[in-house]
């Protein structure tokens, strides 16, 4: 049993991971990895990377209070709605550039069985963290804690997050070899813990502890370049995500 929060999801990620390699490979015509050419590949990153910034300061905007209410009985729903609103301008991109949504790794066809598997992927890493984590909550208490309506705005935010990785990776390994944007995306997937760890008082030594997750964003980011894909991973990094909301015999979501 591992008494670490961060050790268990590594671990439950990369069961989760290895999951999935095994469904592709029975489900091999679901999945194909895309290979994507643009005429001006550094532009369109260029512009990916305005979006991104166009994104920031959205946030921004929530953060002073500008934003839909976000309580009362449909209170999850408009909260999902400002997490659409703040990611705008990487959804707007696609658009005015006239680019295709597979470049976001949004592929069309089987959706249900993509979503499906993303579901089964994602329930075998909370059991596998439940199982391995010191004194967690039960696989089922902790999955029905995760997957509740009033989580869904965080569930968008995954997506739309997962969507703008895809884009701006998808335009950075069109310019670049993509195992350099292999690199680049996986820091900043290490990048995105930091103020989890820093909430919860990490210690120094806690924090160099990055690298490690930078490994393991680098695994992440070279199974769904495989995919090609973002529709089933965002089951998976959402409920991975969800288990730093997890203390020790108790549930707090």
């Amino acid at each position: 049993m591992l008494e670490s929060h961060y050790a268990a999801m590594a671990a439950a990620w990369l069961i989760g991971l290895a999951v999935w390699l095994v469904i592709s490979h029975r489900l091999d015509a679901v999945w194909s990895p895309l290979e994507q050419d643009f005429e001006r590949p550094w532009v369109e990153f260029a512009f990916s990377l305005i979006a991104a910034v166009g994104i920031l300061c959205m946030g921004q905007l929530w953060s002073h209070g500008i934003r839909l209410p976000e309580s009362g009985r449909f209170g999850p729903l408009l909260a999902a709605l400002n997490q659409v609103l703040i990611f705008l301008p990487i959804l707007l991109l696609l658009m005015m550039r006239d680019q295709s949504w597979k470049t976001a790794w949004l592929p069309d066809g089987r959706i249900g069985v993509r979503i499906g598997v993303g579901l089964l992927v994602a329930g075998i890493a909370t059991t596998a963290y439940s199982f391995l984590r010191a004194d967690a909550a039960p696989p089922l208490k902790l999955m029905a804690n995760i997957f509740q309506f009033q989580h869904i705005d965080e569930f968008v935010q995954v997506l739309l997050e997962d969507i703008t990785i895809a884009i701006v990776f998808v335009r950075l390994s069109a310019a670049t070899h993509a195992y350099r944007a292999t690199i680049v995306v996986a820091v900043l997937f290490a990048a995105g813990h930091l103020p989890a760890m820093l909430n919860q008082g990490a210690t120094l030594l806690e924090v160099a502890q990055l690298v490690r997750d930078a490994g393991l964003g680098i695994a992440v980011i070279l199974v769904l370049r495989r995919s090609s894909d973002v529709l089933w991973f965002c089951f998976l990094r959402f409920a991975m995500d969800m288990t730093q909301f997890t203390v020790v015999n108790d549930v707090r979501l």
